[in-house]
């Protein structure tokens, strides 16, 4: 059982249409989904800029595709950390140092456009070491995050809906590091 977890961790979120993925030769890559960012007439109900985060949150495979799982079948995310940078309501998030998520911050709702490596548990760790960076793109109606504050810490809790080799959804919370 553990062999099959380790190559679904490796496997699970291939992007495998070159149309997900438009990245230049080298980071921070920008992979596309199909979410795009709404207009914005609400102030940003906070400031994030020049801060960090994790991620964190169970992912729910929806369909067939993805090699070693099952519709249902349900992971635990391995953490990324996520800078991001704010100017007015938008919000660029550089994610592992790879990824450029970009965002706009519509009173306290942050909408996400693009897409990230979102590597999984095997055996209840993890460890990179087996993870291949695959991708997934965020797609539209499950593309946003509720940011709340609670004892002087911000986090941002959502259900994704994402793309890669199969579609999932990723229960996600963003905690703020700093």
């Amino acid at each position: 059982m553990g062999d099959l977890k380790a190559v679904t961790a490796r496997v699970l979120f291939t992007a495998g249409l070159v149309a997900l993925v438009a990245c230049s030769d080298g980071p921070p890559f920008f992979i596309r989904g199909t979410a795009s960012l709404p207009p914005c007439n609400e102030a940003p109900a906070f400031d994030v800029n020049e801060s960090r985060w994790v991620n964190s949150g169970p992912v729910t495979i929806l369909t067939g595709g993805c090699p070693g799982t099952q519709p249902t079948d349900v992971f635990q995310s391995c953490g990324l950390i996520w800078d991001m940078t704010q100017d007015g309501s938008e919000i660029q998030m550089l994610v592992d140092n790879e990824y450029i998520v970009l965002g706009r911050l519509c009173d306290t709702t942050l909408y996400l456009e693009g897409g990230f490596w979102l590597p999984v548990e095997d055996d209840g760790m993890c460890t990179y070491a087996d993870d291949s960076a695959e991708e997934v793109g965020i797609q539209e109606g499950g593309s946003s995050l509720v940011l709340t504050e609670e004892q002087g810490q911000l986090a941002g809790t959502g259900a994704l809906r994402i793309q890669g080799r199969c579609d999932a959804t990723y229960d996600m919370t963003l905690t703020q590091l700093n």
